[in-house]
C-alpha cells in the first residue's frame, strides 16, 4: 500500500513538475520572439547598438528552450550581431570573433553569408573561404551523427483518425530550425479544427538548420510526403489540404499552391515572396480548382519581398483567384505576434466556400 502510495505522489510530483517546465519554456519562447521583433526593427531604423543588445538578450533568454532550439538562436543571434558590426563599426575583428561564433553555434548558411557584400568586403573573401572550408568539413563528420527530423504532429481535440478533417502542412522559413517554428502552432490544431503537421526542410544545413530552397520539385516531394502519408491512411479529407508558410516557407506554400491545385486548396502565406511570374494557363487552372491564398506581410518588410508579393498578387487577381494582402503595422519579416489571431482570420478566410465567398463579395 505505502509502495502504490509513493508511486503515485512520484507520478503526481512529476507531472507537476513537467507542468512547470512547459510553462517556463512558453514564457521564454515568448520572451525571445520580443527580443527579436526588437532587433529587426532596430536594424530596420539602423540603431546597430540597440539591436545588438536585444541579439544578446535572445541568446540569455533562449536558455530554458529545447537544446536544438536554444542552439540554433545562438547561431543566428551572433550572425546578427555580425551583421550589425558590419554596418556600424567596421570593426574586422569584432565582426569576424562573432562569426566564429556563430559557427561554432551550428550557423553554416555560407551561401547567405557571401550574399551579404558588407560582411564579405569587412572580413575577406579568403578568410570566409576558410571558415567555409574548415565547417564544412565538420559536417560532413558530423552528418551521420545527426539525428532524424520526424515530422511534427497536433492533432485536433475529438481527433477520432477519420478523413473528416483538414490537414494543414505548415513550413518554416529558410536557414530555420523546425521545432523552434512548431512552437508557433501549439494549441492551433483545436482551434483551427485540422491536422497540423510541421516537416523539416528538405536541405538540411547542420543538426539543427534547414531550409527549403527555390526549387519546386524538390520541395514538394517533402511535402507530398506528408499529404500522402494522410491520404492514403484515409486520416484527413483529401478535399481541405492547405499549406502555410513563413519567408521560404511561405514561397513554398503561394507557388504549390498554384503549381498543384488538384492538391491544395489554399495557402496562408507569412512575409512570403515569390520570386518568378507564372503563366495565365498555371493560373487559369488553379481558378477553376477553386485556389485561395491569404498573405499576411509587415509594414517594415523587404522592399524586394513586398514588389514581388504585389506582383503575384496582381497577376492572380487579374486571373480571378481569391488573394487577400494583409499588411499588418508594426510588422518586421518575421512571424506575427499576434500569430493566433491572425491565423484564425486567415484560416476562415481560405476555407471559405465558392458559394459563401461570392456572398462574401
Amino acid at each position: 500500500m505505502h509502495v502504490k502510495r509513493g508511486l503515485f505522489c512520484l507520478l503526481i510530483f512529476c507531472a507537476v513538475f513537467q507542468s512547470k517546465v512547459h510553462a517556463q519554456a512558453r514564457d521564454a519562447f515568448e520572451a525571445v520572439r520580443c527580443d527579436w521583433h526588437l532587433a529587426g526593427i532596430s536594424e530596420y531604423e539602423g540603431l546597430w547598438q540597440n539591436a545588438i543588445s536585444y541579439y544578446e538578450k535572445a541568446v540569455v533568454d533562449s536558455r530554458l528552450l529545447p537544446v536544438d532550439v536554444h542552439e540554433w538562436y545562438r547561431g543566428t543571434a551572433y550572425y546578427g550581431i555580425a551583421r550589425c558590426l558590419s554596418h556600424a563599426s567596421g570593426n574586422q575583428q569584432g565582426i569576424r570573433n562573432y562569426l566564429s561564433r556563430a559557427f561554432a553555434h551550428h550557423f553554416w548558411n555560407f551561401a547567405l553569408i557571401n550574399a551579404d557584400t558588407g560582411i564579405v568586403s569587412q572580413c575577406g573573401e579568403l578568410w570566409l573561404d576558410s571558415c567555409s572550408r574548415y565547417w564544412n568539413g565538420v559536417a560532413k563528420y558530423e552528418r551521420p551523427l545527426w539525428r532524424e527530423q520526424v515530422p511534427i504532429v497536433f492533432y485536433p481535440k475529438g481527433y477520432d483518425s477519420t478523413a473528416r478533417w483538414p490537414l494543414v502542412i505548415a513550413l518554416h522559413g529558410g536557414n530555420g530550425n523546425y521545432q523552434s517554428f512548431a512552437e508557433h502552432w501549439m494549441g492551433m490544431a483545436t482551434r483551427l479544427g485540422a491536422v497540423i503537421v510541421v516537416p523539416a526542410g528538405s536541405i538540411r544545413e547542420s543538426q539543427i538548420t534547414n531550409s527549403w530552397g527555390s526549387d519546386m520539385s524538390v520541395v514538394s516531394q517533402t511535402i507530398l510526403s506528408v499529404v500522402n502519408e494522410f491520404t492514403s491512411k484515409h486520416l484527413v479529407n483529401p478535399a481541405e489540404i492547405y499549406l502555410s508558410g513563413f519567408s521560404q516557407g511561405a514561397q513554398a506554400a503561394i507557388e504549390l499552391t498554384l503549381l498543384r491545385p488538384d492538391i491544395f486548396r489554399g495557402a496562408i502565406a507569412m512575409s512570403g515572396f515569390v520570386d518568378h511570374s507564372f503563366s495565365d494557363s498555371i493560373l487559369r487552372k488553379a481558378r477553376r480548382n477553386g485556389v485561395r491564398l491569404y498573405e499576411i506581410t509587415g509594414q517594415y518588410e523587404d522592399p524586394t519581398f513586398d514588389e514581388e508579393i504585389d506582383s503575384v498578387h496582381k497577376q492572380c487577381v487579374r486571373m480571378g483567384i481569391p488573394f487577400k494582402l494583409n499588411i499588418s503595422p508594426g510588422m518586421i519579416h518575421e512571424v506575427p505576434l499576434d500569430f493566433p489571431s491572425q491565423l484564425l482570420r486567415a484560416w476562415s478566410w481560405v476555407q471559405l466556400q465558392p458559394e459563401a465567398a461570392r456572398a462574401e463579395k
